[in-house]
């Protein structure tokens, strides 16, 4: 898991030629003007799903993980807070079908806590799983986020 602001994403490169992809995408700023829906960048290796949701209290979300990508996930606006903890540190209740798969929340609880802004970036690889779209302090409140896929 690595979290930065999109001003300093660029330090992360070279981890692998997709990311940089991805990174480039992002920096390029072209995201700004797209609505909800999926964009290909670089047809099934690298592309941008644009989301918008009303965040939800933290029992109504999933830990989930992905074996063939890269999640960027960034918020565009709105807060959230997102939940990483080692995906083999968990039960999973949802076998994986292409290309997600969902788990328990554990019972000893040591979860990595992300008060997500926008502008900031969570990069969450395979190994990391997550609990993403949950409410601040409880309250509910729209979010507009982008999520960029990126294939290993």
């Amino acid at each position: 898991m690595i979290v930065a602001s999109l001003s300093n994403i660029s330090r992360y490169r070279g981890i692998s030629k997709n990311l940089d992809i991805a990174f480039d995408w992002l920096e390029e700023g072209a995201w700004r003007q797209l609505s909800a829906g999926k964009y290909q960048i670089l047809g099934d290796e690298v592309f941008a799903l644009v989301q918008e949701y009303v965040t939800k209290e933290h029992s109504a979300c999933r830990f989930e993980a992905h074996r063939r990508y890269i999640d960027i996930q960034m918020l565009i606006s709105g807060k959230e807070t997102i939940e990483v903890v080692p995906v083999d540190s968990l039960s999973v209740i949802e076998p994986y079908k292409p290309d997600i798969e969902f788990f328990a929340c554990p019972e000893a609880w040591g979860a990595h806590a992300l008060a997500m802004t926008a502008g900031q970036c969570a990069i969450l690889f395979p190994e990391d799983a997550h609990r993403p779209c949950m409410n601040v302090g409880g309250v509910a409140e729209p979010v507009r986020k982008l999520v960029v896929k990126v294939a290993l």
